[in-house]
């Protein structure tokens, strides 16, 4: 029996790495608050325009629908906290792909969802790099952040293989993709050989 949350975390491990890099590389350059909110403000666009997208199937399963909470609203919690003032324009939508269905829209959230479990380590680099406000987003909104990953990862299992796990795992590919250019416009998947 195929298990899709382990096919999509080895079919996607470039990716992730790459993305994962991404990120690190901005935030060594944080050097001031305002840095800060301009890496918040394209997780922001990432986080937002996923969610957009992606939560309107959840209603198909319940346990999806109850499991999934949007954390976007976490960061704007965050700006609030660090007196941006801005408004945030939606436009990294572009780089995004659109789900058609709940197997589609379960596998952009397992971008999220894993990207999450990132969050405590990302706080503890942003506070060395002298942020010491508007954390709430990375620090999280789950006691157990472990046991929410494996309930998640039980979602994505329930997918039967009857499904086309290649084409789930391309989709998560383009997510990961679409995140890596709201960071940098410049950003192309490198396949590894």
């Amino acid at each position: 029996m195929a298990n899709l949350s382990e096919i999509l975390k080895s079919e996607t491990l470039t990716s992730h790495k790459q993305v994962e890099k991404l990120v690190i590389d901005q935030i060594k350059k944080i050097n001031n608050e305002d840095d800060y909110i301009a890496l918040l403000e394209k997780f922001y666009l990432f986080y937002q325009g996923v969610e957009e997208l992606s939560f309107r199937y959840l209603q198909e399963q319940q346990a999806a629908a109850e499991l999934c909470e949007k954390r976007s609203p976490l960061i704007l919690q965050d700006f609030e906290e660090l007196q941006t003032g801005k408004a945030i324009a939606i436009s990294g939508l572009s780089a995004l792909p659109i789900p058609q269905n709940y197997p589609e829209a379960l596998v952009a959230l397992y971008v999220l969802e894993g990207s999450s479990l990132g969050g405590p380590y990302i706080a503890k680099m942003l506070e060395k790099r002298g942020i010491q406000r508007g954390l709430n987003f990375f620090r999280g909104d789950q006691a157990d952040f472990m046991q929410h990953w494996q309930q998640f990862k039980n979602l994505l299992n329930e997918i039967p293989e009857t499904t086309d796990y290649e084409h789930l795992t391309d989709f998560s590919n383009a997510v990961f993709t679409g995140f890596g250019q709201i960071l940098d416009k410049n950003y192309q998947l490198a396949y590894s050989s």
